[in-house]
């Protein structure tokens, strides 16, 4: 009976000996050929990227910063330049999906362009700036299409351009343009095709509109 019990104790702890040997992970590690770090990750038992991510340019400065869960992309991940500067920052939920704020930087660390990701889609207003931190752009956003008003400025803060898109990158509707002193330059109609018309300069008496359903 004795010799039945060890010899259970035995296999119970070879069993889970193997156990952990199977979902243990292993460490990678992969090099330029100067012999500096390029890359260091996790695998798991199926090769799969498991863990903390890290990649960096030649000159030793980080190039990327992630987390993986059995190969996808999950938590915060961040792109760098080679100068050291955050480039991208991106936000990933259980498999692999963008979700949540998503920002582009210049390479001098300005906030350049900012947008919100749902379920791998875009929705609400794209932004972007220029590099003294105004406004260029803001567009509405819908499933990861133009859908809705949307307004360009000058660097002096002053509106260039002011209409709405339709399905994608296409003008519908009112289109108007504006100098870098607000004084309007142009008024035109955008039709269905997204071809548009000038109804109105300053000087030119208005054209009757036509009318866009």
């Amino acid at each position: 009976m004795k010799c039945s019990i060890n010899f259970m104790r035995s296999i119970t702890i070879l069993f889970i000996a193997v156990m952990l040997l199977g979902c243990s992970k292993s460490k990678i590690e992969t090099k330029y050929e100067s012999g500096k770090t390029r890359a260091s990750f996790e695998v798991n038992r199926n090769g799969q990227k498991d863990g903390n991510y890290i990649e960096f340019f030649d000159n030793g400065n980080i190039k990327e910063k992630s987390t993986y869960s059995e190969g996808l992309l999950i938590g915060k991940r961040t792109l760098m330049y080679e100068n050291g500067k955050i480039e991208i920052e991106e936000t990933y939920t259980e498999g692999g999906i963008l979700n949540g704020p998503y920002k582009v930087y210049y390479p001098t660390g300005e906030l350049k362009l900012e947008k919100l990701f749902e379920n791998n889609l875009v929705n609400g207003k794209i932004k972007v700036y220029y590099q003294n931190g105004k406004l260029k752009e803001a567009v509405s956003m819908q499933n990861n299409e133009e859908n809705g008003p949307f307004i360009e400025y000058y660097q002096n803060g002053a509106v260039h351009w002011k209409g709405t898109f339709r399905n994608g990158d296409n003008e519908f509707g009112l289109l108007e343009e504006f100098d870098s002193t607000g004084v309007p330059i142009k008024k035109m109609m955008c039709d269905t095709l997204a071809i548009c018309r000038t109804f109105w300069k300053p000087g030119m008496k208005e054209i009757i509109k036509e009318t866009v359903q």
